[in-house]
């Protein structure tokens, strides 16, 4: 192929963003706003299908609540096994070709999984369908490379959260949908998800403009596609990754813990209905659409860094430990809502964390993350799951069946304190 008939990426990105400057709402640029949209498709699929996730276990398994609890430990457990392996993959195969094929790869993958749960006679079908989603789920992590690569250190923390309010946005809208379908049909969510992803595949082939440019593709090794060493290789080239990276682990193994059991929990000790997890979830939703859109820039503006992500993950400790005491459905809304507000701190953690690391390494931080954190996906449903079904068996309102939010609380106490010695060890924006 001669020169002249190769694609100009960075031409491509240029005129994006011209065409951002004349779109002029919000203030966002056009490559912003596309992968913004692509987000919220994204999360709108997979939001859609949790209300009924508790009615599709109900019947194939029978109803019991303790298998219940153990086949979707096993999904989980399953996903972050595919992730570990297919998010350095991913991750250096971003840095190489850009972010547009992932995502668009990841989009086709994920509607193959929804049709697999719509179709699903019985468990091996929704465990094929697993495998396929769990090695394709990557479209968030190049999202967020995506932003990072169109953003300078000044704004990056801001349209991280930006990002995340439009998967806030797409999230509460598909809880809300996912709900009302449910009562009609347990199976719909799917079919719906399964057509939002091929939304998202035409939306990424003929809109979405690539972000990665030229000058900044990297070339592919060994060691950025193995998932052990992925992690070592970034924890080599840059050492301070190490603490951030442990410190989020253990936070993170919580928040995936009690997400492993989260729709039986509320099922079982609140007696909510598919459209109570539907309402729910809109809520929670859309105050992380407030927080994530609204609250990280004031909130940067007028606390700083520094305090706004220790602060916000003081927020998420007192919240959970809250949250295990609950006995009533309101009580746990309220309580996760002052969690909600505590995740202004995510948008600054990953603003540092891409700091820190060159511009062709974003996707390799984001497949190494992706791939420790899998490891979250494979241990903590291995652990919160049977843990669940243990203290079930004493009732909805006794006391011990919120262990598992209060052994997250616990983590995230650890946790913070391994991020502020991360802090203490990253030079600071300069």
């Amino acid at each position: 192929m001669s020169d002249d008939s190769k694609p100009d990426l960075a031409g491509e990105l240029e005129r994006a963003e011209s065409r951002g400057r004349r779109f002029g709402f919000l203030r966002l640029n056009f490559a912003l706003l596309s992968i913004a949209v692509t987000v919220v498709l994204d999360s709108l699929a997979g939001s859609i299908i949790g209300p009924v996730m508790p009615a599709l276990l109900n019947s194939l398994t029978g109803g019991a609540m303790a298998q219940m609890s153990t086949v979707f430990g096993a999904m989980m457990v399953t996903i972050g096994t595919m992730q570990l392996f297919a998010g350095p993959v991913q991750g250096a195969l971003s840095d190489r070709y850009g972010r547009r094929p992932i995502i668009l790869v990841s989009s086709v993958g994920l509607g193959l999984y929804f049709v697999c749960l719509a179709l699903a006679p019985n468990l091996v079908w929704v465990f094929a369908g697993v495998v396929i989603g769990g090695a394709a789920a990557g479209s968030v992590t190049a999202a967020f490379a995506y932003v990072a690569d169109i953003s300078g250190p000044e704004n990056r923390a801001a349209r991280f959260g930006q990002l995340t309010a439009a998967m806030s946005a797409g999230g509460a809208s598909g809880s809300l949908i996912g709900g009302f379908l449910g009562e009609l049909d347990p199976r719909a969510p799917f079919w719906v998800a399964a057509a939002l992803c091929a939304l998202n595949v035409l939306f990424a082939v003929f809109v979405l403009p690539e972000s990665l440019r030229p000058e900044n593709r990297a070339a592919l090794a060994w060691r950025s596609i193995h998932p052990v060493g992925a992690i070592r290789s970034i924890w080599r080239d840059y050492p301070v990754l190490k603490l951030w990276q442990a410190g989020t682990f253990l936070m993170m193994f919580g928040v995936t813990g009690v997400n492993s059991i989260f729709f039986l929990y509320v099922t079982f000790r609140f007696g909510w209905t598919s459209k109570d997890i539907g309402f729910y979830a809109t809520f929670i939703m859309l105050t992380g659409l407030v927080v994530q859109g609204a609250l990280v820039t004031r909130t940067l503006a007028l606390l700083g860094e520094r305090r706004t992500l220790l602060g916000g993950i003081v927020l998420q400790i007192v919240g959970t430990l809250v949250c295990g005491f609950a006995t009533a459905g309101w009580m746990f809304t309220a309580s996760i809502f002052v969690v909600m507000l505590g995740t202004v701190s995510g948008p600054v953690r990953l603003a540092v964390v891409n700091r820190v690391v060159g511009a062709s390494d974003r996707g390799r931080l984001s497949g190494a993350e992706r791939s420790l954190f899998s490891l979250t996906g494979i241990a903590a449903p291995a652990v919160f799951a049977p843990l669940y079904a243990a203290v079930v068996g004493a009732g909805p309102e006794a006391l011990r069946v919120g262990t598992p939010l209060f052994i997250c609380a616990a983590l995230t106490v650890v946790g913070l304190a391994i991020t502020v010695r991360s802090l203490d060890a990253t030079p600071p924006a300069g």
